[in-house]
């Protein structure tokens, strides 16, 4: 049975408790998670200055606010084509410090119910990076395990 809503009203939306909120980002037309309290900040694509005899992904250094954090290619550690300028820096928080990671663009802040987030189906490619995917209004989107990203970069210095 419906509601009865009284004109000019609007229905009051659903309530949930259990909520997990990301930050969806934009790499290459696909909607990647990063979790929200990983985050520290973002920022505009800044002056990055190149570290020699560094990995690849290590596009270089960035001095914001004083911090000097280091600038990864999210693009080159989850192996996609590397078509579009990036247009953010997204600071993140992981258990080896602070880094920042290039991003296409920033979707916004998405909501996502626990009870809604799946496992992740997906073999291949980054798929060991991948922690969860949920549907949502702009799609499927991949939840990436920053940490475990990370860990496996400084597994391999």
């Amino acid at each position: 049975m419906s509601e009865i809503v009284p004109v000019g009203e609007s229905k009051p939306e659903k309530v949930f408790t259990n909520v997990e909120e990301f930050l969806g980002i934009s790499l290459e037309k696909e909607l990647i998670g990063i979790p929200l309290k990983k985050i520290l900040t973002i920022s505009k694509v800044i002056d990055i200055v190149k570290v020699p005899y560094t990995p690849s992904y290590l596009v270089g250094v960035i001095n914001l606010r004083g911090e000097i954090i280091p600038v990864l290619s999210l693009k080159q550690l989850l192996s996609l084509m590397e078509t579009r300028e990036p247009t953010r820096i997204v600071v993140l928080d992981s258990n080896h410090g602070k880094a920042g990671v290039l991003v296409d663009s920033i979707v916004g802040v998405i909501r996502i119910p626990q009870d809604r987030l799946e496992p992740n189906p997906m073999v291949g490619r980054y798929s060991m990076y991948v922690s969860n995917v949920a549907q949502t209004e702009y799609g499927l989107m991949e939840i990436l395990d920053i940490d475990k990203l990370i860990d496996t970069l400084v597994k391999k210095e």
